[in-house]
């Protein structure tokens, strides 16, 4: 599948020894994923990493398909770990050159199509749980601005070159309208960082190999970051089933 961020590791292997699943799509436990919400609203759930260029381009698809389609939906941001055994400082990235830049040209066009400056200028690869948890905490408590949130992590860490942690989570909290005093204590939460993961696990032990991959009231439908027409297409069967 073309435009998606596939996993470095196979982490299911380090905690449980279990055999890795193919790099394919198979959709073996869908019923972990959410239902048709009660109000009928269209619930997109969209499974990404905060480091995933292709779900930031994925995201700007969704929303204009969702514009385009004149519907009411409700999008959900949920965790997967692209690194898994990052460590919590990150990792120092090589320094960019002509033959190892850090955005690839077909990456730098796909992105500038949708208003996305990827500038490769953030220095180390982050660990993304507690940018997750800041996530988990506006989905909880503050849902009306989690895609917002999201929205400011993607800019933060691709086009300004922020590491997303520390001081830098509060002020995406705050860009993100969020109460930061809340926001912030709980993403610290120990205990949130190991719901995190054990989400991120779950969703990889459901057939999720690589990000973003798009559940549409409760439907797995596909992966990598899709043209508007794909989404707008899955939108508009979505809501003709409901």
């Amino acid at each position: 599948v073309e435009h998606l961020c596939v996993r470095a590791v196979d982490w299911r292997m380090q905690r449980d020894g279990l055999p890795g699943l193919p790099s394919k799509h198979t959709y073996t436990n869908a019923q972990v994923f959410n239902k048709m919400p009660a109000d009928k609203k269209i619930l997109v759930e969209v499974i990404s990493d905060v480091i995933c260029p292709w779900c930031w381009i994925g995201k700007r698809n969704l929303e204009s398909a969702i514009t385009q389609s004149g519907l009411p939906v409700d999008v959900q941001w949920r965790p997967f770990l692209l690194r898994p055994s990052m460590p919590p400082e990150g990792v120092l990235k090589p320094p960019a050159s002509a033959s190892n830049p850090r955005v690839g040209f077909r990456l730098k066009s796909k992105g500038e199509a949708v208003g996305i400056n990827f500038t490769g200028a953030c220095e180390r690869t982050p660990f993304t749980v507690p940018a997750h948890a800041l996530l988990k905490y506006a989905s909880e408590h503050e849902p009306g601005r989690q895609n917002a949130l999201q929205e400011v992590l993607f800019r933060q860490y691709f086009t300004d070159g922020v590491y997303p942690g520390g001081d830098n989570l509060r002020l995406a909290a705050i860009e993100a309208g969020l109460d930061p005093e809340k926001a912030i204590a709980y993403a610290q939460r120990e205990e949130v960082h190991a719901e995190i993961k054990e989400e991120a696990l779950q969703n990889s032990a459901s057939g999720v190999s690589g990000v973003p991959f798009f559940i549409v009231n409760g439907k797995p439908v596909f992966s990598g970051a899709q043209p508007v027409e794909t989404i707008l297409h899955a939108l508009r069967q979505a809501a003709a089933a409901s």
